[in-house]
């Protein structure tokens, strides 16, 4: 394991505005062990035995939103999510109702703009501290994530600013510097080498979900055939330092995330008992019994892990070995940020009905991912075929923090609107709003006066 992976898995780094940082500490458990953590002061940041230290400070960033409120926030306005929260402006937000002046579009702003902000202030201070910026896999890994970053902006927000600047960038336009980043990540993990080739197949990946955000199908089939078949790019947790908020949200009494009805609907009735027996998909897999939550109104399913995290097993509740059964959700369960998987949808999604890549012509990739869930192969073409390649991208994807995105573009599109609406799972909520995006906060408004 090479040093910077050993970083990444340690989650060794500082505080993302006051720039913290515990000297010498690789891994969380010397971090742990740690007495006296000293605060970076402002004239030391140029120092360039502090690039490893900066490097984790972007990690941490992506690490602290991701979990929550990336997945957490951005699932409850679509498809995959109930919430069973009895906070206001957070149950508010399960109905898809979303004022500029309440919590939760402020949460959400401000940690997409802290990672964002962290990732582009320290690949500027790379340009610097590295003596081959072009060729040094933390500069490669930076840019990378800074590149998600952009993506899930342009994803998740309406729009936004971009360091206090009187401009609104659109998400096409979000989806375009992400773009940006992602190559030059792909030129410089080149350049350094083998040591960098992990770096350069998370780029790719990212490049390819960037790509079909902004419909250049044909970069988005390029970036996604450069995906070697095992890849995978974990957000790594730990418990008792940075554990996964979702555990907490899945668990304990005051459990508040559900599988929506709609997904439910694929294997029985919401309300009502869902044996195991029925949960054909190890892909979704959830509590079979209607169980009230935070809220003590809401019917919540609570969801196991699915292929998106880490201690996936591909088995079912029903599985005879019991190792293979699905887990709940732990402190310490790793998120999926890039996969193979992920890059392929993104590459048949954009090669269309009648593509043919690395898995093969459309059809049989669709197959494939049947077979995976226990589901028999089918016939189809056209307009069907894309319409079972999103069924299989639900699966494939669930709970990963893809979703909001993924109904966004295929409305613009004009494949469909596949947002909940009607009449909420708990009728005492009222019927959905038409929230689809987070919006700039109001606390960006007084912050920003160019955009008063």
């Amino acid at each position: 394991m090479n040093a910077i992976h050993t970083l990444r898995r340690g989650l060794a780094f500082l505080g993302l505005c006051a720039l913290v940082a515990v000297a010498g500490c690789d891994t969380v458990d010397e971090l742990l062990e740690a007495e006296n953590p000293a605060a970076i002061r402002e004239d030391q940041l140029d120092d360039p035995t502090l690039a490893n230290v900066l490097v984790n400070s972007v990690i941490r960033a992506l690490t602290e939103a991701y979990a929550d409120p990336i997945i957490w926030d951005g699932s409850k306005l679509t498809d995959e999510h109930v919430s069973g929260i009895n906070w206001p402006e957070t149950k508010d937000l399960g109905k898809r109702v979303l004022p500029y002046n309440v919590g939760p579009a402020e949460t959400m702003y401000g940690a997409l703009q802290r990672f964002r902000f962290m990732a582009d202030s320290v690949a500027t201070r790379l340009e610097t501290l590295l003596e081959k910026p072009n060729e040094d896999r933390r500069m490669a890994l930076v840019l990378a994530y800074g590149g998600y970053a952009y993506v899930f902006m342009a994803e998740i927000l309406c729009e936004a600013t971009i360091d206090v600047g009187s401009k609104r960038y659109t998400p096409q336009e979000l989806f375009e510097i992400a773009i940006q980043k992602f190559q030059r990540a792909v030129q410089v993990a080149e350049a350094a080498g083998a040591e960098a080739e992990d770096v350069k197949n998370l780029a790719y990946t990212g490049l390819a979900r960037a790509a079909i955000g902004a419909g250049n199908k044909a970069l988005a089939m390029d970036a996604a055939e450069e995906v070697p078949s095992d890849f995978v790019w974990w957000v790594e947790y730990k418990n008792q330092v940075f554990a996964n908020e979702l555990a907490g949200h899945a668990r304990g009494g005051n459990h508040n995330i559900g599988v929506h009805p709609i997904v439910l609907s694929r294997f029985g009735t919401y309300g009502e008992t869902i044996p195991p027996e029925a949960q054909t998909d190890p892909r979704i897999q959830f509590n079979p019994e209607p169980r009230l939550g935070h809220d003590a109104q809401t019917i919540l399913y609570t969801p196991y892990q699915s292929l998106s995290y880490s201690e996936y097993t591909g088995g079912l509740q029903t599985d005879s070995i019991p190792s293979r059964r699905p887990p709940t959700l732990e402190n310490d369960t790793d998120i999926r940020l890039g996969s193979y998987i992920d890059a392929m949808h993104n590459y048949y999604e954009a090669a269309g009905p009648d593509g043919v890549g690395p898995e093969g012509p459309t059809l049989e990739f669709v197959n494939k991912r049947r077979a995976v869930g226990n589901q028999p192969p089918v016939t189809l073409s056209g307009d069907a075929l894309m319409a079972e390649l999103r069924e299989q991208r639900l699966r494939d994807l669930f709970f990963g923090g893809f979703r909001l995105g993924d109904l966004r573009r295929w409305k613009a599109q004009g494949v469909g609107d596949f947002f909940p609406k009607g009449t909420h799972p708990n009728p005492v909520m009222g019927e959905y709003g038409t929230a689809e995006c987070f919006p700039i906060p109001l606390d960006e408004f007084v912050a920003n006066p160019g955009i008063r």
